[in-house]
């Protein structure tokens, strides 16, 4: 079981993150954040369940949607989400690479991917969340309807995915990944605020088991369109030499089938 992932994390732009890791590899936490929008945000994701090594780091993946959920009033911000890609090493930093998808225009950002990498430190073994389990919301019955609802493909490299909105206020999707021979879970956000914008962020994470990889998908789809764009991310384990080797990205283009 992985025990140094718990707990509470800072990173160089004084941005924090809260983490609870179950005894599956499965990661749910609040991120609090005082660049570009502030407020606190959902976390979900999946890790190796297991401590690192000085010979292997902890490989994750991280999902954020950026819609506050701490009362502050939405902005032209809060239509986005992340991705982090990398990994744990045994001395206590994280590294990972952070995957910002943008739909809107706010401040100096325009619709775009904005890649950046972040280093966390972990400042305290405290882990308090004072969010609901995100999980149990995502395991309930419910769907509302959605552009993101649906299967998606890609026929050439044989992917399906496919999703359905279980919670409306927190934007939570889940549903299934097949890619790679094996059917991954996946759970993360996609953008549900009421708006005019005809991008739409979506980004889910999930763990193969086959390889004891984490991965994650992130992107956007056009609400008048049938096409989903990703950047499939997956997380590697490697020891600090070999840290450069950690995040690998591919993209993906997905139809939805009729």
């Amino acid at each position: 079981m992985s025990l140094m992932l718990n707990g509470s994390w800072e990173n160089s732009y004084g941005s924090t993150m809260t983490l609870e890791v179950d005894e599956d590899g499965f990661i749910f936490g609040e991120y609090g954040s005082h660049t570009g929008s502030t407020g606190t945000y959902l976390v979900i994701g999946y890790c190796r369940p297991s401590d690192p090594t000085n010979d292997a780091g902890q490989p994750l993946v991280l999902s954020i949607y950026w819609r506050s959920i701490g009362g502050e009033e939405p902005d032209d911000g809060s239509h986005w989400v992340s991705t982090y890609c990398g990994q744990l090493d045994s001395d206590g930093q994280m590294a990972v690479m952070n995957s910002l998808v943008t739909t809107t225009k706010y401040q100096t950002f325009v619709p775009g991917d904005y890649i950046d990498k972040l280093i966390f430190k972990k400042y305290s073994s405290s882990n308090e969340i004072k969010t609901k389990n995100i999980e149990s919301i995502a395991q309930g019955k419910a769907k509302f309807a959605n552009p993101i609802n649906g299967v998606w493909v890609n026929q050439e490299k044989s992917i399906q995915l496919t999703v359905f909105l279980h919670d409306k206020e927190y934007g939570v999707v889940n549903g299934w990944l097949a890619y790679g021979s094996e059917l991954i879970s996946m759970l993360g956000f996609t953008d549900t605020l009421d708006n005019n914008n005809i991008l739409q962020s979506v980004s889910l994470s999930g763990y193969m088991l086959k390889t004891s990889q984490p991965i994650s998908l992130i992107g956007r789809i056009r609400q008048d369109a049938n096409t989903l764009i990703l950047s499939r991310w997956l997380a590697n384990s490697t020891n600090a030499e070999a840290a450069y080797f950690q995040a690998n990205s591919e993209n993906w283009k997905l139809t939805k089938k009729s």
